[in-house]
């Protein structure tokens, strides 16, 4: 009885310490929407998240074409052997979103979101390119193409879906009320789950893991809102988003402003929360702002007038929160 009773015991403590290991070496998985970017006035928003070193580097080789979404995509390897997915610029101006999205995530990731890392590709050549569909408007017979985005998912990662940027865990925090007053005041008017995604990803030494909430498609900013008779929303159009409005005012210690995020209810912010976002915000300055419209593909002249344009938002709603006028 008393060897038995020593074997079941032996047993039991194998058994307990083999489910202790396998628990230690599970990842941990930590939901991220945010991180603290440190001195944001000290980032370099040319190349923002990955820096010249991560850039693509031609030759570009062809994989397939990518049909999700509405516009030219393909997917191509580069001389390194690293996947990048193409937006190419259509043949209608008005559908491109090739630099708003490069501009918009730059400024995204300054001010600590999550954020997909993109580069600018102001025009190059694609081999191999065979039986392209929807992508055969924006690339020749012989591979050229212009205006390219190239974007590249994080190391180590894979998407898990989508997610609903009113409807989340982080529901009720500062800091998804920040990313709401971001997409105000970059002018987003195409929120749906479609343009969102959580990516898994594996960090270093594999004993932790993330699932990153991000923003993935920012092509619909820089223009304007939807709503009004007549006037349909807009993207990387000066004019449209210098005139577009932006905050209302205060209504019982919440920020209003003019436009809804998804539904048709104008956006509230507790006044708090808009404090927080402008702790960070208020950290841009104009060059680094020019650095992100210019790593966009952007003219001189656009940089210089829709960094001007994004402080002067951000300055709007700064006087609101004081209680002045704007």
């Amino acid at each position: 009885m008393i060897s038995e009773f020593r074997s079941l015991l032996a047993l039991s403590l194998a058994t307990a310490l083999t489910i202790a290991a396998s628990r230690a070496v599970t990842p941990a998985t930590q939901r991220v929407l945010w991180r603290n970017p440190g001195l944001v006035d000290s980032l370099d928003l040319h190349w923002g998240m990955g820096g010249a070193d991560r850039a693509p580097k031609p030759p570009f080789t062809f994989v397939d074409e990518d049909l999700s979404g509405s516009k030219p995509k393909v997917r191509v390897k580069d001389q390194l052997g690293v996947l990048w997915t193409v937006k190419l610029a259509p043949p209608e101006p008005e559908r491109n979103e090739v630099h708003a999205e490069i501009a918009a995530s730059r400024i995204v990731w300054a001010l600590g979101y999550c954020a997909d890392e993109n580069y600018f590709v102001p025009a190059g050549r694609i081999n191999g390119v065979v039986n392209l569909k929807r992508a055969a408007s924006a690339i020749g017979e012989d591979g050229a193409f212009e205006a390219g985005r190239f974007e590249r998912m994080p190391d180590g990662a894979t998407k898990l879906g989508e997610w609903n940027i009113e409807d989340n865990p982080f529901k009720g925090t500062r800091e998804l009320a920040g990313l709401h007053i971001l997409m105000m005041v970059l002018g987003n008017w195409d929120l749906a789950p479609q343009n969102t995604s959580i990516y898994h990803v594996a960090l270093p030494g594999g004993a932790d893991a993330e699932e990153r909430y991000v923003v993935s498609d920012l092509g619909s900013t820089f223009g304007r809102m939807k709503g009004g008779a007549g006037k349909a929303p807009s993207r990387w159009n000066l004019q449209d988003y210098r005139e577009e409005s932006f905050v209302h005012g205060l209504v019982t210690n919440r920020v209003l402003f003019e436009h809804p995020l998804m539904g048709n209810a104008p956006l509230q912010i507790p006044i708090d929360h808009a404090r927080w976002f402008l702790s960070l915000a208020t950290r841009l300055t104009p060059d680094q702002l020019h650095q992100a419209f210019d790593a966009a593909g952007a003219s001189a002249d656009e940089a210089n007038n829709f960094s001007a344009e994004v402080l002067k938002r951000i300055d709007a709603l700064k006087r609101v929160v004081d209680g002045k006028k704007y």
